[in-house]
């Protein structure tokens, strides 16, 4: 009499969860055409947004020649001070060591989503920090790689800085 119910690895438990494991990890494989519409759909999410435009940047302000850049008495760990301007809205910028410190103009209610450049290849869209009454947010620690703000009014307003080098 035959007792064989199955495949040989029916009884094995060990056996049982790694065949599961193997077919679990096969079903949530994505193929690359298909990852890459997923990307570009979601950088269609922001496409009703302003892009901001550098107003005003302290790294670049009075630029000289390379080599007479340093003047005396110049602090290089002072915080960079930059202005953007898009649409109605213009933000204000302070980028130390220690926090990015932000105000937001004319203030009102809104959020700031801090977009890392690496945010696609990570998996993440960034941190978010509300705006409050008067405008000012503060994100600590400061971003330390390439990164840009998103700015959305609870107005519905969307603001977009470009990409900014710390």
């Amino acid at each position: 009499m035959n007792t064989d119910t199955g495949p040989d690895w029916w009884g094995d438990d060990d056996r049982l969860l790694a065949e599961l494991a193997a077919a679990a990890r096969e079903a949530d494989s994505v193929p690359e055409s298909v990852r890459r519409i997923g990307h570009a759909a979601w950088a269609w999410r922001t496409v009703d947004a302003e892009l901001a435009q550098l107003q005003a940047d302290s790294r670049t302000a009075g630029a000289q020649p390379v080599g007479l850049r340093a003047e005396p008495g110049s602090d290089p760990s002072s915080p960079r001070m930059l202005s953007f301007a898009g649409g109605s809205l213009s933000l204000e910028l302070e980028l130390d060591r220690d926090a990015l410190r932000g105000q937001l103009i004319p203030p009102q209610a809104a959020a700031v989503r801090v977009r890392p450049a690496d945010a696609d290849e990570v998996g993440g869209v960034g941190e978010e920090v509300p705006v409050d009454a008067v405008g000012w947010f503060v994100l600590a620690p400061a971003p330390t790689g390439r990164f840009r703000l998103h700015v959305r009014t609870a107005a519905g307003e969307a603001v977009i800085t470009d990409w900014i080098d710390p």
